[in-house]
């Protein structure tokens, strides 16, 4: 059948079915207004906009595109997109949203691009059209506000677990523990574990800190992205004293501070609220950490705040006024915990690094350096908890889930507490020599804390300066000449100590490499040293040896701990460079500390002198010394390197997550660098028995110019004294250096002392010179006075003398004495002049050991005289008061102080100059003159004075040393010696500080 369309028109339809025309008509209209209807309702559904967009829609895209750099903190062009209020109010001195007009709207003009500059800029993702013509309708409606507040946030309602974890945990008395979890507190007796009290919270607890007088507890919660809450609970009953609400997100830190004034408080805002207990208001909102505040700490006189961040740094701030006094920007991760030390004196600080840190606290009322004291690598996974057991102990506890003990001084291992079954919340410290433990779980592992024992540390090739254990009929030692076959324990020969060997490293197969094996018998604890020598005329000979037991296996000389992880950086080392160690977080480290890298183990000498320079090693010049037998190698850029310390016989590793690196009695070439490729071996034996010394080439060659003299002898701990600078002319005024080095024999390491006789009235000099323990180099100075042109040797001036000797140090005081000298200014000038004879004083050199003193009368002498020179003098004077010229000053460890250095030009052009590092001569080792900057430390013309600083590191030990400045004008002309006094700990005199701000 045949289909035959219908075309005439629907309306006619309707007229055919009898409904008058007039009925089709309106039905026509009726029906093209409601297909007009649908279709605008689809085509609005397709494009997500509402007839009259609301500003939640909008606040979507403003979300989503701009709120990223236009918000609360960045503010980026002073504007804040991330609420009506702060839209509505646009720049300070801008509006950007006019109601009804969007073409007159800077925000409609700026993301239509009909106005500069197009935003988002073009690297970032764009508005799409259909969100452009939102806000722009919404503009147009009249930029009517919201409906309901942003902050209202829609929380579904979720049926609660049958059990908490516990977030939070602190001892609110010692029968009684409050637990802090979702929504709520308890309060529980530790030993029936019944619940005495409920308070509810505003989300997860996260903090709990009992208050200074242990009748409240102060509470941090809050909910995410909405608010956060302090609560303070009256601790014997629950009821709540005081809420305090002022953060935009969860608190995750609140504590009371010692005093009871204040509470602070820290949130996942990045603020942190110190709030005025008695008024309940806010006194300072202090920002400034760029990430959550994880944890805080009032120091003990309630005078400073430390707060510890997601941002990697631990701020310290001012209380009373809210200023921030430093930021300890050392870390490597966020900083999750901060405590101060129960004198106040210490700042301790962990977190995600693995790291814990000690600082020395110096500001306390404005802005100061606070040095970094310690580092160590603490635990294999981020640290969660810290807390004071006593004075002399702190405990951590990690994600790796163990609890630590760490002594306080030092930042050394105190042994390691529990290992736990969950991540811990909590560690509580109580009185009857208990740690709590508190799990997430809800655990709480009661933990017995003994009195840590002392671990011993031996320092290298000090240990052979003690007296020798080694038991000889005579110091004659056995020749012995090398026989082959000798390259096997069966066939090594038998020596008896002490002893040398004439021997040759010559294969007797060609291509095969060549060992010579020695026997010998050692006692327990018995020293020996091995050399090799070579005569490098005819031998070619790099020699190698190391010790082996009876069963041909390496002897263990040492473990070395890994206490931090670092890596070369800018460039490698050669094998023998002892500068520009340039070290991936350098400045965790600590100078006199040993640097493992590939085997080779140096030690920290200098610190680096700004960004373009790295540390010195000993021994501060020349080829750079190893220790514990290692050998000089070369390091290749990004190669690994740890700070590592020696661990004592029988004590456990440290489970840091850093290795432990064996050390054997081995070695390639002398540690020392005094014997070029022989080798020079220290041992000791750890067990009586026989043992072997293996030597060969290190190269695996041999031939027949490749011989060798072994030596094995006991130690003979001494030392030798080169002096430089002897003979000095100089004018009245001035002053002239001299050096004296010494060559340490055998691990002697102790002082040497230097003593001056003869000295003659009228002059100053440092007396006597002491080069330190472990160090190669002293300087001393001698200084003419105006009394020094008075002749004492004769009885034509003794007048003359008499007046002398009130004025300076007569011969029967202290030789050098500084501080009995009147000021050179009223010094007397006399008539006279000295005579062209030298003065000759003579040096007598000491040194300490445990056992006997070793005393040298030094061949040389220091020859002086008195010169008529035109030549840049110069003075050392009080920083405050340069009419007070300086003789003393006071420092302690850690710290820098200041001093003036005045001159007379006596028509010297230029800048005058007093070097760089080594600006500050014969300082202890580790003080050092800080501000030096590129050029040194310098007085540019026509200048004739300056400012310095000396800086003390924290390892300078207490004690007096006297010190001078040097130009390096004509002459080298130098200050008097100045005695720098550093103080304990117990000492509070100082006589230079740093200014406002430094």
């Amino acid at each position: 059948m045949n289909s035959i369309r219908n075309t005439e028109p629907w309306w006619l339809c309707l007229q055919r079915h009898r409904f008058p025309r007039q009925w089709a008509v309106g039905l026509a209209f009726w029906l093209c207004l409601a297909a007009g209807s649908t279709s605008a309702v689809g085509q609005d559904k397709l494009s997500g906009e509402a007839t009259s967009p609301t500003y939640e829609q909008v606040q979507q895209v403003l979300t989503t595109y701009c709120a990223g750099c236009h918000n609360n903190s960045d503010r980026e062009g002073d504007l804040s997109l991330v609420s009506f209020e702060s839209t509505m109010a646009g720049k300070p001195d801008e509006e950007i949203i006019f109601p009804g007009k969007p073409d007159a709207s800077k925000l409609f003009q700026v993301i239509s691009g009909a106005a500069e500059p197009k935003m988002p800029p073009e690297d970032e993702k764009q508005i799409s059209t259909e969100a452009i013509e939102l806000i722009r309708r919404w503009i147009l409606s009249g930029a009517t506000g919201p409906v309901k507040s942003a902050h209202n946030i829609d929380i579904p309602e979720i049926r609660p677990a049958k059990s908490h974890y516990v977030t939070a945990a602190c001892l609110a008395h010692e029968t009684k523990i409050a637990l802090g979890m979702l929504g709520k507190v308890e309060l529980r007796d530790r030993r029936s574990d019944q619940l005495l009290w409920q308070v509810g919270t505003a989300g997860k607890v996260n903090s709990l800190r009992v208050a200074p007088n242990r009748n409240a507890l102060i509470v941090g919660s809050g909910r995410t992205g909405l608010d956060g809450q302090i609560l303070v609970v009256d601790l014997s009953t629950g009821n709540l004293l005081q809420q305090l609400n002022g953060h935009s997100d969860a608190v995750y830190c609140a504590s009371m501070s010692p005093d009871g004034n204040w509470i602070a408080s820290g949130s996942y805002d990045r603020k942190v609220i110190m709030w005025n207990v008695h008024t309940g208001q806010p006194q300072h909102t202090l920002t400034g950490h760029n990430g959550a505040i994880y944890d805080l700490d009032f120091s003990p006189s309630s005078e400073i705040l430390g707060t510890a961040s997601a941002d990697q740094t631990i701020k310290l701030w001012h209380v009373p006024s809210g200023k921030r006094l430093d930021t300890l920007g050392q870390p490597g991760g966020e900083m999750a915990c901060v405590r101060f030390s129960p004198n106040g004196q210490a700042v301790f600080g962990a977190g995600a690094d693995r790291q814990i840190r000690k600082w020395q606290i110096l500001s306390t009322d404005r802005p100061m350096i606070n040095p970094m004291l310690h580092a160590t690598y603490a635990h294999e996974a981020d640290v969660l908890q810290l807390e004071f057991v006593g004075n002399e102990l702190i405990a951590s506890a990690s994600k790796d889930r163990t609890v630590r003990l760490w002594r306080t001084n030092t930042l050394e291992s105190a042994g390691q507490l529990s290992q736990l079954s969950d991540d811990p919340v909590a560690l509580l410290p109580s009185q009857d020599s208990r740690l709590l433990a508190v799990e997430l779980g809800g655990t709480v592992h009661e933990l017995a804390i003994d009195k840590p024992g002392v671990i011993e540390v031996s320092s290298g090739h000090a240990e052979l300066a003690g007296p020798p254990t080694t038991s000889t009929t005579g110091s004659l030692l056995t020749n012995y000449q090398e026989h082959e076959p000798n390259d096997s324990s069966a066939t090594a020969m038998l020596l008896s100590l002490p002893a040398t060997v004439q021997g040759n490293i010559k294969p007797a197969v060609r291509d095969r490499e060549d060992i010579d094996l020695y026997r010998f018998t050692a006692q327990k604890g018995s020293q020996w040293i091995f050399e090799v020598s070579t005569d490098r005329n005819v031998s070619r000979l790099d020699s190698a040896i190391e010790i082996l037991d009876s069963d041909g296996r390496a002897v263990l000389r040492t473990r070395m701990q890994a206490l931090r992880e670092s890596y070369f950086t800018f460039r490698g080392k050669d094998s023998s460079t002892s500068d520009d160690f340039r070290l991936h977080q350098w400045e965790d480290m600590e100078l006199d500390e040993y640097l493992y890298s590939n085997g080779e183990i140096t030690k920290l000498w200098m610190y680096p002198r700004g960004p373009d320079s790295g540390f010195k090693v000993y021994p501060g010049s020349g080829s750079r010394y190893t220790y514990f037998g290692s050998t000089p190698i070369t390091h290749a850029l990004g190669e690994s390197a740890f700070v590592v310390r020696e661990l004592a016989s029988g004590e456990p590793r440290l489970s840091n997550g850093l290795p432990v690196f064996p050390v054997y009695f081995e070695n390639d070439d002398d540690p020392l660098r005094r014997a070029g490729p022989d080798s020079w071996l220290d041992f000791v034996a750890p067990q009586s028995g026989d043992y072997f010394v293996r030597l060969r080439d290190a190269r695996g060659f041999g031939g027949d110019d490749f011989s060798y003299t072994l030596s094995a002898r006991v130690p003979q701990p001494d030392f030798a004294i080169e002096v430089s600078g002897n003979r000095m002319d100089m004018p009245i005024g001035s002053g002239r250096e001299w050096q004296v080095k010494a060559t340490r024999l055998d691990g002697l390491d102790a002082p040497i002392s230097i003593h001056l006789q003869g000295l003659p009235v009228g002059f100053l000099a440092t007396n006597p010179l002491i080069i330190e323990a472990g160090q190669e180099i002293a300087l001393g100075t001698i200084f003419a006075t105006q009394a020094a042109a008075v002749r004492p040797q004769t009885s034509l001036n003794a007048e003359q003398l008499a007046d002398a000797d009130s004025i300076v140090a007569s011969n029967k005081s202290t030789p050098g004495e500084a501080t009995d000298s009147a000021p050179l200014s009223a010094i007397p000038a006399q008539a006279g002049t000295q005579s062209a004879d030298p003065a000759s004083i003579r040096l007598i050199a000491e040194c300490q050991l445990a056992n006997r003193k070793i005393v040298h009368e030094l061949e040389q002498t220091l020859d002086i005289r008195l010169t008529e020179k035109n030549e840049v003098q110069l003075e050392l004077v009080d920083a405050r008061d340069a009419s007070q010229p300086l003789t003393e000053l006071n420092i302690r460890p850690g710290q820098t102080v200041r001093a003036r250095v005045i001159v007379q030009r006596h028509g010297a052009k230029g800048p005058i100059s007093f070097g760089k590092e080594d600006s500050g001569r014969n300082l202890p080792h580790g003080a050092f003159v800080d501000n030096i900057g590129l050029s040194g430390l310098l007085i540019p013309e026509p200048e004739s004075e300056r400012e310095f600083f000396i800086t003390a590191a924290p390892k300078v030990s207490p004690g007096r040393r006297q010190f001078h400045l040097r130009t390096e004008s004509k002459g080298n002309a130098t200050s008097c010696p100045i005695w720098l006094n550093v103080l304990a700990d117990s000492d509070t005199k100082l006589t230079a500080e740093l200014p406002d701000g430094e």
